[in-house]
């Protein structure tokens, strides 16, 4: 490894002083070209104002005496600064408008009102009847007590599915929540010519509370069921009523 001398590093850090300086001058002229290209290349310029030009505005001269002079000399009165001066606020009295000549069709001619009708007395009621004594009944009603249920959940079909009814039964489990109210539930249905059940629709014409469990169930055993062939060839419609038994359980759905 060989040691530069101090004395040769500074000769070759001025190195350029000895050929007459143009390498001074060429880096020179680089750094001009580079500082006018950097100026050239990052220079903000705004567009310049441009003052509007002045549009050509017609110009309107009223005559004096003129009808459109007379018109707005009113206006031109009550719009005048001179009035609100403090020196003229105490003579200030503002000009009339002028009344326009319009008139509306309907202030010439008075349209014709019918007649009111004659006021009817009024006639109230007194304040105390005398009603009387009010009747009571010497013995209660007999208390009907409502019919115990069959054993079994009886079906009952309309007259239009009577005659076709399925001689088999497939079997059913009715179940429904304790404390509803077991009411007779009807059902719409579409029997088609060989004896298939199409279409079941629960009647909510039937008094009583809805029961989805029963509901349910009784759907499932009407599609199941199997009708007897039908003379015509047409989807046949009725009705079958659900009358509950004692064979329904009472226990709670899981």
């Amino acid at each position: 490894m060989t040691s530069v001398d101090p004395g040769d590093r500074l000769r070759l850090l001025f190195d350029w002083a000895h050929d007459g300086g143009r390498r001074l001058a060429l880096w020179i002229l680089v750094a001009i070209v580079l500082h006018a290209g950097a100026y050239l290349l990052f220079r903000i310029e705004y567009p310049r104002p441009e003052p509007a030009r002045i549009s050509d505005a017609p110009l309107y001269v009223l005559l004096p005496g003129s009808p459109e002079a007379m018109r707005l000399a009113p206006f031109l009165a009550s719009a005048d600064p001179a009035l609100l001066s403090p020196e003229r606020a105490d003579r200030l009295i503002l000009p009339t408008p002028a009344i326009p000549a319009y008139k509306p069709s309907f202030a010439a001619t008075t349209p014709e009102l019918a007649p009111l009708p004659d006021p009817q007395p009024r006639v109230l009621p007194p304040l105390l009847r005398d009603f009387g004594p009010v009747p009571i009944a010497d013995t209660p009603a007999p208390h009907t007590a409502p019919p115990f249920p069959a054993s079994e959940t009886q079906i009952v079909f309309s007259d239009s599915l009577r005659s076709r009814a399925p001689r088999e039964w497939p079997k059913a489990k009715f179940t429904t929540r304790p404390g509803d109210q077991l009411a007779p539930a009807r059902f719409l249905l579409a029997v088609a010519p060989d004896g298939r059940v199409l279409h079941v629709l629960k009647s909510h014409d039937t008094p009583g509370a809805d029961t989805p469990a029963l509901d349910d169930a009784s759907s499932r055993l009407l599609m199941r069921l199997r009708f007897q062939r039908g003379g015509d060839s047409q989807v046949a419609w009725g009705a079958a009523t659900f009358y509950w038994g004692l064979d329904v359980k009472r226990e709670e759905p899981h």
